[in-house]
């Protein structure tokens, strides 16, 4: 029986908002912008897809270029999920990542909108994640960790910046603090790379002072790709997303610029993320 590790795969992808200018347009023509990605070396990117007519320009574009597509949509209600997934199913995907706009005071509300997101997510041949984000169902880390509880099958999307910020999660963490964020990377399969510090969701990765930050969070995507690579279920290929949004998650000086060039930076990102997941050992 051949290892099971050879069927596993990692993917990178840049994500389309993070090639926004500081002021939030996309700086030349989309086609141009997929090019510069795919040259980059990238395996695929990350937008919204849920509109139709956007979604076939971004599909038929991508597909030109053997890029992947992760789909982002933002629902209200377990039918505004309905729409995306037949858009996905018509043009591919490699997984849909709901950020779901709702913010429920009640874990039996949560529940229940999630467990009708999933029973809507069983028709597609694709998955379906929740992504942790701030502003959504998965705002608050503890309210997530008690979702888990819940519902154990559920599939996040780990963009752990909105929890080392929502939190102001200090450096080094508690063991507290690490035992609930490896709970988290236990049950997520893919990943939105940022890396935070406890009073910004988005710092430099190049520059010194932030070092310890990005040790802090390359240790905690390492120990994501290895659970993943362990569990038995698991087929397919493991994404992670150069997610360096621009302003206002990018920091600026006083004229509104970068402080930073969010285009380098993404690719760093993108050799580190290869280099931790081929540190994680073969199973």
């Amino acid at each position: 029986m051949p290892e099971r590790s050879l069927t596993r795969e990692f993917v990178v992808f840049q994500s389309m908002w993070a090639m926004q200018n500081e002021q939030g347009v996309l700086p030349s023509p989309l086609e141009q912008q997929l090019t510069k990605i795919a040259e980059a070396g990238f395996d695929g990117i990350t937008d919204h897809f849920y509109e139709p007519g956007a979604a076939r320009e971004l599909a038929t574009l991508a597909r030109s270029l053997g890029l992947q597509i992760e789909g982002q949509l933002f629902p209200q209600t377990v039918d505004g999920l309905q729409p995306a997934l037949d858009i996905a199913s018509q043009y591919g995907c490699h997984h849909l990542t709901i950020q779901a706009d709702v913010r429920p005071r009640t874990l039996k509300e949560a529940v229940t909108l999630i467990e009708g997101w999933q029973r809507l997510a069983e028709q597609v041949d694709f998955p379906v994640l929740i992504e942790t984000h701030r502003y959504r169902v998965t705002n608050d880390l503890h309210f997530t960790l008690d979702l888990l509880r819940e519902l154990p099958e559920m599939k996040l999307l780990a963009d752990l910046s909105h929890y080392v910020v929502g939190r102001e999660i200090p450096l080094p963490p508690s063991d507290e603090d690490q035992r609930q964020i490896e709970a988290i990377l236990r049950h997520s399969w893919g990943f939105h790379g940022r890396v935070a510090n406890s009073e910004q969701v988005q710092v430099p990765i190049s520059f010194p002072q932030h070092q310890p930050w990005l040790a802090l969070f390359s240790e905690w995507w390492r120990f994501g790709m290895q659970d993943w690579r362990e569990r038995p279920e698991v087929q397919g290929s493991l994404s992670f997303t150069c997610e360096l949004g621009p302003p206002p998650y990018g920091i600026t000086d006083r004229f509104g610029r970068d402080i930073t060039d969010r285009w380098q930076e993404s690719l760093q990102m993108k050799d580190l993320a290869r280099r931790l997941w081929q540190d994680c050992a073969p199973i």
